[in-house]
């Protein structure tokens, strides 16, 4: 049978936003309103209470990934400029940062805050296979000192921080797998990765959210769907969606148990209804 017969729609599934370009990125902002980006149009744009598309900046880039801090500021993964925007509100977005020890990045791709406000971004090398592309992750402190925080990842792309706060989550696309790697540990990150689960070829894991019971919510763009995972990574439900592309998801909605997902084959944006809520974001807002 043709997989793209098989159906399985998560609960409440319904189209929310199209004909946008590119759709990535999405993040729950501080006024309650779901953002994400348009990377073909270097745009960033808001759904309103009313469910309307709304240009909230346009600048000059390749935006992929968004997450807002503890103060309410907007950072911006923006693979055009090759470095990790910062937005107050006003004007355009600032560099913060945009190298390490002078070498340029690659192409920042997904981002996520810490609860001391620190920044973890997935930085992978864009080339064609063969090649695995091992790429870093990098963290970005407070002081915004920048340092390589898990090396020699095969494209590292969605990334996310655990329900407890102990780990960071990080889908390795080119290896279909999803790691966890201790965040307080001092000990080398290599010896502190876990295995939560491998896919099988073409799934290609992309954007994470995680419920208040740990469950993983992961995109699988390489085979038109979303995993439910438990925190040790046993498979709950695979929702899949004839020619759905998921490729990032995030937990929005007045109760946070909207799932929004960005959908780049079909240039929109969907959500449907999780049974629990998600962490809610930033860790650091109380």
């Amino acid at each position: 049978m043709n997989p793209n017969e098989l159906i399985h729609r998560p609960k409440g599934f319904k189209p929310l936003a199209s004909g946008i370009e590119g759709p990535e990125g999405p993040a729950l902002g501080p006024d309650g309103c779901m953002y994400f980006v348009s990377a073909d149009n270097a745009s960033i744009l808001k759904i309103t209470d009313d469910d309307k598309v709304m240009t909230v900046l346009t600048f000059s880039g390749r935006p992929n990934g968004l997450a807002f801090g503890n103060e309410g500021e907007m950072y911006i993964a923006d693979a055009g400029s090759k470095s990790i925007l910062r937005y107050s509100g006003k004007g355009q977005p600032e560099i913060y940062t945009d190298n390490y020890d002078g070498a340029s990045f690659s192409g920042p791709n997904d981002i996520c805050i810490m609860e001391d406000g620190s920044l973890l971004f997935t930085d992978p090398l864009r080339l064609p296979p063969p090649d695995p592309s091992m790429s870093p992750v990098f963290k970005v402190d407070t002081t915004g000192i920048t340092e390589p925080f898990i090396t020699d990842l095969a494209y590292p792309n969605g990334i996310a921080i655990s329900y407890d706060k102990s780990e960071v989550i990080v889908s390795e696309s080119k290896a279909n797998r999803l790691i966890a790697t201790n965040l307080q540990s001092k000990e080398s990150q290599a010896i502190n990765q876990r295995l939560i689960r491998r896919f099988k070829e073409p799934g290609r894991p992309d954007g994470i959210a995680i419920d208040i019971e740990e469950n993983i919510l992961v995109c699988l763009p390489g085979i038109h769907s979303i995993a439910k995972l438990d925190k040790k990574g046993e498979m709950v439900d695979l929702f899949h969606v004839p020619n759905w592309q998921p490729e990032n998801l995030a937990f929005g909605g007045p109760d946070n148990k909207t799932v929004y997902v960005c959908s780049g084959l079909q240039s929109a944006i969907h959500t449907f209804k999780n049974d629990l809520p998600g962490i809610k974001l930033p860790l650091g807002d109380k």
